[in-house]
């Protein structure tokens, strides 16, 4: 099984390769992407859960580049109703939801994810493309396929709750994060 920082590693290359967008939900995942590799295509969401499958969403529906919203158990089940909006995203939309069943940021209390199906959940709100995988080689494949599709894909992460000390904060103002975004996607620039 993968812990965090291997399945961050793999889906940084993926967004990097495709020039994808990156949405990362609160805690130590944003912490754990920046000090893996900081992107001005990935957007922190620092401080609010459950909300980086939303923006995503959001940016699918105002750009053509593809966007990755990565979230951990505890940010998916608090932006539980945002999953039923994922299929009207245009363009591609790939949700990872990294699994470790627990809220690791605030000191590893188990999630209620243990007694939940992501994937059933996925289904339901009608993703085209529904995954669960838990190795770095089925990772891989599963990311190459859904950013190469034009449809939103739901991809599950099976992930330990090994991933050694809390890595830095992300040392950016949340201004600061939405500047550099905003003009890394802007109309007249490229990243």
């Amino acid at each position: 099984m993968l812990n965090r920082d291997e399945a961050l590693v793999l889906i940084n290359r993926t967004a990097h390769d495709g020039s994808a967008a990156v949405f990362i939900g609160n805690g130590l995942n944003p912490r754990a992407l920046h000090a893996i590799a900081d992107r001005d295509e990935n957007f922190y969401m620092m401080g609010s859960m459950g909300l980086a499958l939303p923006l995503a969403i959001g940016f699918s529906q105002r750009s053509k580049s593809t966007a990755i919203a990565v979230e951990g158990d505890g940010n998916t089940l608090m932006g539980m109703s945002a999953m039923a909006l994922a299929p009207t995203a245009r363009g591609t939309l790939v949700h990872v939801v990294l699994d470790n069943g627990v809220y690791a940021s605030t000191g590893g209390q188990r999630s209620p994810a243990h007694a939940f199906s992501f994937v059933k959940a996925a289904e339901a709100a009608r993703y085209q493309t529904v995954v669960s995988v838990s190795d770095g080689s089925a990772l891989s494949k599963a990311l190459s396929s859904a950013v190469n599709a034009q449809h939103t894909s739901f991809i599950h992460v099976r992930t330990t709750t090994d991933s050694g000390p809390p890595p830095p904060r992300v040392p950016y103002h949340p201004a600061d994060i939405t500047s550099r975004f905003t003009a890394c996607f802007h109309e007249s620039k490229a990243c």
